[in-house]
């Protein structure tokens, strides 16, 4: 008889294997101890249909005084509190990701809209949608505001200009800056209370707020942070944090509290991204149109970077230092690119269609479509040949709302991922079925320091939540 054995579902294991790094979640949230394991692994929120937009999104999706904003084709849209959409005007800009934010200035709200090419709109209550004709608004792609003034990075250059004050279609010619300690092309500007931060292509600098009415700001010296940003739609922040994908092909985050600088991506990511020269990992020939944004929720303040021409969704959860993947059904990424706070509930908007959907917990599809939601284990290997008789899941079942029995897949791969075996599959109990086992019998013998992993998927309409794994494992003498 074989030792019964926790087998982790996965965790905060970050230590350099390629082959343990192959653990994943698709569609699944971890929420852990942080000690190297989980504490439960549940499904993510699904998506409901909330209003109708006239074109696939390409933006961030902007709250502003009761609505919010985003560019859906080549508009710019407003949608209320009951999804009720309004054309506020053209924008332009191709298929190229904009940008949208205000200067929340009391009684004169402007809304500031970048269309991805270089080109600036402002949209204002009464006055509508009108493009920036100031010959001083120079072209960019980023900007932000700080003390109701926009602060934009020109293109191809080291400098960033700003409006005048409470007034985004206006601009003074001498109210420039430029990137001092270590200069290179700006591609970002982010601010945070009364600092901001200017992102080029390979530094970031912090500047601070002074008194002075034509460049109100001073770059601190040994402030500067030696990486810069490779995608510039991958900047987007949170609250005190602010993520973006780096130079040097990693994700790089910073906590405008401390000005510390961290790396949240993981050794899998990097190894998709970067390549390590064998076929499996050949690397990312695409990266310049990855986009970033953040979905801030209650609990779970996660940060997602998309590279739609390669396929793949990331995301980084601050409040567990764990990563998952999202995958929409006949997609390689998330259909969500941009999501908001919007009347107390999650929003997120389509890149790929026209829609905004309400980030639903409750819901276990994406809007009437397949939500598959996929659990691979870390690998687990011995020094000696051994057995596994069968493996257990502890989890929650009979969760189906209707009449229905959902099952749950097995497969496993005893090389470490590069070959699979397909198990079968168990039922998860009809509804009201709580007494269900889950139990996978009969995974045979595995060869010393050969790695072992294990991959469940459910794609039915249930609730799916994992507490632990367990294997009776006989090891040779």
């Amino acid at each position: 008889m074989g030792e019964r054995t926790p087998i982790p579902l996965g965790g905060a294991d970050r230590n350099y294997n390629s082959i343990r790094s192959r653990q994943g979640l698709i569609n699944m949230l971890a929420e852990s101890d942080m000690e190297g394991g989980y504490r439960t692994v549940k499904d993510c929120p699904g998506l409901t249909s909330f209003a109708t937009t006239p074109g696939a999104g390409r933006s961030n999706l902007f709250v502003n005084s009761g609505y919010m904003y985003a560019i859906a084709g080549s508009d710019l849209i407003r949608c209320d509190k009951y999804g009720v959409v309004t054309n506020l005007g053209t924008v332009g800009g191709g298929s190229a990701r904009g940008q949208i934010f205000a200067n929340s200035l009391p009684g004169d709200n402007q809304v500031m809209v970048l269309n991805g090419i270089g080109g600036g709109f402002v949209y204002t209550n009464g006055a509508g949608l009108v493009p920036v004709t100031d010959p001083d608004f120079l072209s960019t792609v980023s900007g932000t505001v700080l003390n109701e003034r926009g602060i934009f990075a020109r293109r191809d250059t080291n400098e960033f200009f700003l409006s005048e004050v409470g007034d985004f279609t206006s601009y003074n010619a001498a109210s420039f800056g430029s990137a001092e300690q270590n200069p290179d092309d700006m591609v970002g500007a982010i601010a945070k209370g009364s600092s901001a931060w200017m992102i080029g292509k390979r530094t970031v600098e912090t500047w601070q707020t002074i008194t002075n009415t034509t460049l109100p700001l001073r770059a601190i010296q040994g402030a500067t942070k030696l990486r810069g940003m490779s995608a510039t739609q991958s900047l987007a922040d949170a609250g005190e944090r602010f993520a973006w994908f780096a130079d040097d092909n990693t994700i790089r985050s910073i906590d405008a509290g401390s000005n510390g600088m961290s790396k949240i991506s993981d050794l899998d990511l990097e190894l998709r991204v970067r390549g390590d020269g064998t076929t499996d990992f050949p690397g990312f020939a695409v990266t310049e149109d990855a986009f970033g944004f953040f979905i801030d929720g209650p609990v779970h303040k996660i940060y997602y970077l998309t590279f739609p021409t390669e396929g793949l969704t990331w995301g980084y959860d601050f409040a567990t230092g764990q990563v998952h993947q999202r995958k929409s059904e006949g997609f390689d990424y998330w259909r969500i690119g941009a999501a908001a706070l919007f009347n107390n509930k999650l929003y997120g908007l389509d890149v790929i269609d026209g829609f905004i959907y309400e980030l639903d917990q409750n819901a276990k599809d994406e809007a009437g479509t397949l939500m598959k939601r996929v659990i691979t284990t870390p690998s687990i290997s011995a020094p000696q040949d051994w057995t596994l008789p069968y493996v257990e899941l502890d989890m929650e079942v009979g969760q189906i709302q209707d009449n229905t029995e959902p099952y749950i897949s097995c497969e496993y791969s005893k090389d470490g991922g590069y070959t699979w075996v397909t198990w079968g599959k168990l039922s998860l109990g009809k509804r009201g079925n709580y007494r269900k086992r889950v139990p996978f019998r009969n995974f045979g013998r595995i060869s010393r320091h050969k790695d072992f992993i294990l991959r469940f998927t459910v794609t039915d309409a249930t609730r799916v939540q994992l507490y632990q794994l367990w294997g009776e494992i006989e090891q040779d003498a």
